[in-house]
């Protein structure tokens, strides 16, 4: 096999494996030191809590795990932030954002429905 066919074979598997690994949701890991951690559970009525506190400034990870297929829950998008997550079923998907100086930082479902945010403290 030529350099060239080795490339591109090369080329193919990175891709495969890419592929492969959007497809299923990473365990949740460990939150880096001082990083703020909240957790949200989401059922057929919403976000619990759906108000949350961090700190100003600082790194914050949430975890989200969704309950039930009921409602609209499956996705959690947080606008300002240009995230949009998929959220399967009993199973944690963690954002990772550093919260701003004051105010807050919304998120909700993928239909609007549902809402909630993290407000600086």
């Amino acid at each position: 096999m030529n350099l060239v066919h080795l490339g591109a074979l090369t080329a193919l598997l990175t891709l495969t494996a890419g592929c492969n690994s959007e497809s299923k949701t990473a365990p949740p890991s460990a939150a880096a030191p001082g990083q703020a951690q909240l957790e949200v559970k989401v059922d057929a009525k919403g976000y619990h809590p759906d108000t949350l506190q961090a700190p100003g400034g600082q790194p914050v990870r949430v975890s989200f795990t969704r309950t039930t297929d009921e409602g609209c829950g499956q996705q959690l998008v947080f606008p300002a932030l240009n995230i949009r997550k998929d959220l399967p079923l009993n199973r944690p998907v963690t954002v990772d954002f550093t919260m701003p100086a004051s105010g807050s930082v919304a998120f909700t479902c993928g239909m609007d429905m549902y809402r909630g945010s993290i407000v600086v403290k």
